[in-house]
């Protein structure tokens, strides 16, 4: 590869990243997401946008897939991953109280644009598919309640990612997410772990 189409492509690669963290922090901003504000941000002309992104829904599919691509990777490599199911699901919930604040902003920016159907589909397959898995692996283990994996999936979701979910809500602004994190483990320890004695 020649020099120069490396550098251009160093340099489009920057031009991308900075594109979406400033989406980002429009979206963190609660500030309108527009293609001049963004090029104005960026410190570039509108047109330049436009020799990236097609229009603005290209370039919100863009930065939607430059949030969600690591959020599937890092589901896939902790739910599907080595070790128990139990402790899979531990990591699971320190992952998702690493990358909460940035990450729960921008998805509740992008629920109020998508439709019901996109939003249920992304779940899906980000979180439930991969979590049900685990918790058929669970059940088998003998580690998790018996019960229907996908039940218990659902369940999961609400007491690990609701609390995450709710936080711009809280009247407490001042949280503390260890704590909260400590609740939803010892939570989950009542209603979906099998204490040893009771394993069959």
């Amino acid at each position: 590869m020649k020099t120069t189409s490396r550098k251009k492509m160093l340099l489009d690669q920057l031009l991308r990243d900075e594109i979406v963290g400033v989406v980002l922090n429009l979206i963190k901003q609660d500030q309108p997401v527009t293609m001049d504000e963004v090029a104005r941000i960026c410190g570039v002309a509108k047109g330049t946008l436009y020799n990236y992104f097609q229009n603005k829904d290209d370039l919100m599919n863009h930065v939607h897939r430059v949030v969600l691509e690591p959020l599937l990777e890092s589901n896939k490599r902790t739910l599907g991953g080595e070790g128990s199911p139990l402790k899979r699901l531990n990591d699971f919930i320190d992952s998702a109280y690493r990358v909460h604040d940035e990450v729960c902003v921008y998805f509740q920016f992008v629920r109020r644009k998508q439709s019901a159907e996109v939003v249920l589909q992304e779940r899906i397959e980000l979180i439930l598919l991969p979590l049900a898995n685990l918790c058929q692996e669970g059940i088998a283990a003998g580690e998790f309640v018996a019960c229907d994996p996908f039940i218990m999936a659902e369940t999961l979701f609400g007491t690990i990612l609701g609390p995450l979910t709710s936080l711009p809500y809280r009247p407490d602004a001042d949280y503390d997410l260890q704590r909260m994190k400590e609740d939803v483990k010892t939570l989950i320890k009542r209603i979906v772990i099998l204490k040893p004695q009771e394993n069959v």
